[in-house]
């Protein structure tokens, strides 16, 4: 079995260095499990641009139509089917079924030059889908510090370099703008926030993309020394922290109302309602597709302006996502956060 690894890196501890240099497909990174490839399927690395491509992660599928890679993917996983935004963009590409075990049958039926999936979560017959001679394709599209760097490693394998450099300069131009903005701000002008993944009182610990964004907008998350990814903690830990900011991590394709809900269901809860963040009103919750993904550098405009809000009181995310979807992929901007007095 011969796995293609193009994600920077796999675990938390990611770093934010990311290379300027086209990747050369030629070159990529193998992994050569114990039991090998019969010679007759034996997978090769891909030396000229994927034409039929199978993306089993959300995320690489969105970043593809940002990139003008979209008419390349001929298979897609359900949960990519399903999404609200990418769903009916590919309402006519056949399914194969769960990104956790995808039906191999249906993949040889769509003769792909690849399968691209998660790096952090394989499937779990990644045995199967690389015995029949198929690429798979790692790599993760879903952590703002490595999403240049994923960025141009798609690019390379579709041939559609050009058009991932306008994504590439929307991205940058909105981070530069976020660094500099906090610059000159001081330990004391750091706000401390409590950053919840989808289960109540998940965490999100260090190099998580809460964290990540948390940091990269001039806040200190108060689990980010925490030891484990996604611990549970309890309402006495929130309280003794007491953050001045709490974000909650929503599912995509909620509206305003059921954002609202689940905001003021987490002021509510007991003990919490008695930390600074609930007294003064700045608790938010974000939707996953800002979050994660290829549009998280909209979510690091949201986070710095709910956490320097004067530094940022001309900038407005919506505008920044309208923007990113006008330019790479239609429909995106549908409601990411909500909060009373944000825009």
């Amino acid at each position: 079995m011969i796995v293609l690894v193009l994600a920077a890196c796999a675990g938390s501890g990611c770093t934010s260095q990311q290379s300027s240099a086209p990747v050369q497909v030629t070159n990529l990174a193998t992994i050569v499990a114990p039991t090998p490839v019969p010679a007759a399927s034996a997978t090769s690395l891909p030396t000229t641009p994927l034409q039929r491509i199978i993306v089993t992660n959300a995320d690489a599928a969105e970043l593809l139509l940002a990139i003008g890679a979209g008419d390349q993917i001929v298979g897609i996983s359900d949960t990519v089917k399903t999404h609200p935004v990418l769903g009916p963009r590919f309402s006519g590409v056949k399914s194969i079924g769960s990104w956790q075990a995808p039906d191999v049958e249906t993949i040889i039926s769509l003769h792909p030059d690849g399968v691209i999936s998660y790096s952090s979560y394989m499937p779990k017959n990644v045995d199967k889908i690389t015995s029949v001679g198929i690429p798979l394709l790692l790599i993760d599209c879903y952590k703002i510090d490595t999403l240049a760097s994923d960025t141009r490693k798609l690019a390379n394998l579709t041939g559609r370099e050009a058009e991932a450099e306008k994504y590439l300069a929307f991205k940058e131009q909105y981070e530069t703008l976020v660094q500099s903005r906090i610059a000159n701000l001081t330990s004391v002008e750091t706000p401390r926030v409590y950053f919840e993944s989808y289960s109540d009182y998940s965490a999100l610990t260090g190099g998580s993309g809460g964290d990540l964004l948390t940091t990269m907008a001039g806040g200190s998350n108060i689990a980010g020394l925490l030891p484990t990814s996604s611990p549970k903690v309890n309402a006495e830990w929130v309280y003794a922290e007491n953050p001045e900011v709490i974000v909650k991590v929503a599912a995509s394709g909620k509206n305003e109302s059921e954002l609202r809900n689940i905001r003021d269901t987490i002021a509510g809860r007991t003990g919490i309602a008695n930390t600074a963040a609930v007294r003064n009103g700045q608790v938010y919750v974000m939707s996953n597709s800002v979050t994660y993904g290829p549009r998280s550098t909209v979510g690091l405009v949201y986070v710095a302006k709910i956490l320097h809000p004067a530094e940022f009181e001309d900038i407005h995310p919506s505008a920044i996502l309208d923007e990113y979807a006008g330019r790479f992929v239609p429909g995106a901007n549908v409601t990411p956060v909500f909060s009373p007095v944000l825009t």
